[in-house]
């Protein structure tokens, strides 16, 4: 709980009464993807299900047509086909955080202690938010490596050719790119933005990235063109955006010396593996429950008494929401796992 003493007072001191910045919530897997809704009182679990195309390959997409199965015989009925499904679920998840405070801070104490741990909690959602869309999408089957053919042994950085051939894996299962996001406000709707693959990737890969053949930086974008603010660039087909959360493996690739990172730094060791996630239009979705898309936040003053409080002696600040995310088509997104460069 939030005691008049977790905190020292500043009441004997000349203090600035503006508040430092703090590290605020950076959200980028949720501003994209496909936005759904559930409705109330309709259960936790959605299912979504898709017609698969006649002579689905693989990728579940229609490239294995042979057209000459397809002939029609002078008076000979051709055999009939039939149609099949995929079913896709996703289970809504209610995830909350709570803060407790004194009557005592909340009175007293010289800073709007209530306002500050409204605004942390609200921003807090919105980091828990973009972690569970990161959590799903990372998992996806659909992986291309910097080198080898697993994990264990990735210890080289991002290059263009591997970037290739994971546009030419998303091209053989039909996806196409990335039309449009979320747009700003607590509603759920969308804006468009310029089509490209979106290449989401961890902050310590930006030097790699800007490294790449043919890399153009944002500045030497036209005005207003970019798809995110935290966009850093785009090469050929792909734009890239960064986020910090979009945490590595550590250790986990194979033996490296002092190039590429090995537990955050240079030392040598296994190599730091970065899942880079290369998405296609609608290649995953998040879901909401009707209403609550934005997170619920909740303040009772300590004020405020009842049976468990007679005294008001304490409040709490909180916030809730029901979410979940999806993928869609494992067809339109694809991981490549790759090392960093020491710097």
């Amino acid at each position: 709980m939030q005691n008049y003493n977790t905190v020292p007072s500043r009441n004997l001191i000349r203090a600035e009464r503006e508040m430092l910045k703090h590290a605020e919530p950076i959200k980028v897997l949720s501003t994209f993807g496909k936005q759904i809704e559930q409705p109330k009182n309709a259960t936790d679990t959605v299912v979504f299900r898709r017609a698969l195309p006649i002579d689905a390959n693989a990728y579940n997409a229609p490239s294995s047509i042979d057209p000459s199965q397809y002939l029609l015989q002078e008076g000979v009925t051709p055999s009939a086909r039939t149609i099949q499904y995929q079913d896709v679920t996703a289970v809504l998840q209610q995830y909350g955080v709570l803060m407790k405070l004194s009557s005592k801070t909340e009175s007293i104490y010289e800073d709007d202690v209530p306002s500050d741990m409204n605004q942390l909690v609200g921003e807090h959602m919105g980091s828990l938010e973009e972690l569970i869309n990161y959590g799903i999408c990372k998992g996806g089957t659909s992986v291309v490596y910097a080198n080898g053919s697993s994990r264990s042994g990735v210890n080289s950085a991002i290059t263009l050719g591997r970037l290739r051939q994971c546009a030419r894996q998303l091209a053989l299962g039909h996806a196409t790119q990335v039309t449009s996001k979320l747009a700003a406000g607590a509603s759920f709707g969308t804006s468009s933005v310029l089509p490209s693959y979106l290449v989401f990737i961890h902050t310590d890969l930006i030097a790699d990235v800007r490294n790449l053949p043919g890399f153009v930086p944002v500045v030497e974008y036209a005005s207003g063109s970019t798809v995110h603010d935290r966009e850093v660039g785009a090469c050929e087909d792909f734009r890239f955006i960064s986020s910090p959360y979009f945490r590595p493996f550590l250790q986990a690739g194979g033996a490296v010396g002092n190039t590429i990172l090995s537990n955050g730094g240079n030392g040598g060791g296994n190599a730091d593996v970065y899942p880079i996630l290369i998405i296609g239009q609608d290649a995953y979705g998040q879901v909401a429950l009707k209403g609550m898309g934005a997170a619920d936040v909740t303040y009772l003053p300590a004020k405020t008494k009842n049976h468990a409080n007679p005294m008001g002696q304490f409040g709490y600040v909180g916030a809730q929401f029901w979410k979940t995310a999806v993928r869609l088509n494992e067809s339109w997104m694809v991981r490549l796992e790759v090392g960093a460069s020491a710097l």
